[in-house]
């Protein structure tokens, strides 16, 4: 029989050990129900602009063909107001395309999309998209020798190029940059370099959102800039002290698709 006061202890903490086991399982049940329900609908997010942000992007390259368009057939008019209305037309156009392809690319990465990584020859990728996204901004392109390549996803590095560019449109005073291209055996580093300043915590430079108190920008660039880099095997560096210093390791190709 036992001591009876005993014996109702240890009913009572059984019972208080039950009672506790099911709330635990029914908490962890909530929260597995709540955590699926959330990543669900994160997903569901991600899919809408993504799609969203993908439809955008027809109308919008289609305007800035056009402004282009208009631009050249602008060059024989006397109004200097056209030509400014055109010009502002133009950079409003990039900006804003350049805002959806972040968007695009930022669910992409989050996504886990894939890359297409192939052999790009990184002199020439580099100049023609200074030649269609840096208006308004001086280039100086250094390469210790022509016909240098690397292995990337040609839409991704020129989104990176695009982000550096609109960096230094925003933040530099000097509307200048030096973009140099260094050789390895087995790699290729390009170095962006400005003269831009920044008064914040360096080390989170590349954190998603972190912009210090600019009141410019997302707040995304350089995360992308870091994130796209280590999506095709590159490494980015950032320095930001006497000049914001961005270097990037890619790896190097001798040519053809890989």
């Amino acid at each position: 029989t036992g001591d009876p006061s005993a014996n109702n202890t240890l009913k009572m903490v059984k019972w208080e050990g039950g009672t506790f086991r099911t709330l635990l399982i029914l908490t962890s049940i909530t929260l597995l129900y709540q955590y699926l329900k959330d990543k669900k609908k994160t997903k569901g997010l991600q899919a809408f602009y993504a799609s969203m942000t993908h439809e955008l992007k027809t109308p919008l390259a289609s305007i800035r063909l056009q402004s282009e368009v208009l631009a050249e057939e602008c060059e024989n008019l006397e109004n200097p107001t056209i030509k400014t209305l055109v010009g502002r037309l133009i950079q409003d156009g990039h900006k804003m395309e350049t805002q959806m392809d972040k968007i695009l690319q930022l669910s992409r990465l989050e996504g886990g999309g894939h890359f297409y990584l192939a052999s790009l020859e990184i002199e020439d990728l580099i100049r023609k998209t200074a030649k269609s996204w840096a208006q308004g901004l001086e280039v100086d392109i250094q390469a210790v020798n022509s016909d240098l390549r690397l292995l990337g996803d040609e839409m991704a590095l020129q989104l990176i190029l695009r982000n550096l560019f609109e960096n230094t449109l925003n933040h530099a005073t000097e509307k200048k940059a030096t973009i140099r291209i260094e050789d390895s055996s087995q790699f290729i580093k390009v170095i962006y370099q400005d003269n831009g300043q920044f008064e914040g915590d360096h080390t989170q430079l590349g954190r998603l959102f972190y912009k210090h108190n600019s009141q410019k920008g997302s707040g995304i660039g350089l995360y992308l800039i870091k994130k796209l880099a280590e999506a095709m095997d590159g490494e980015v560096s950032i320095k930001a002290k006497e000049k914001m210093t961005i270097e990037m390791t890619f790896k190097r190709t001798q040519g053809g698709q890989q």
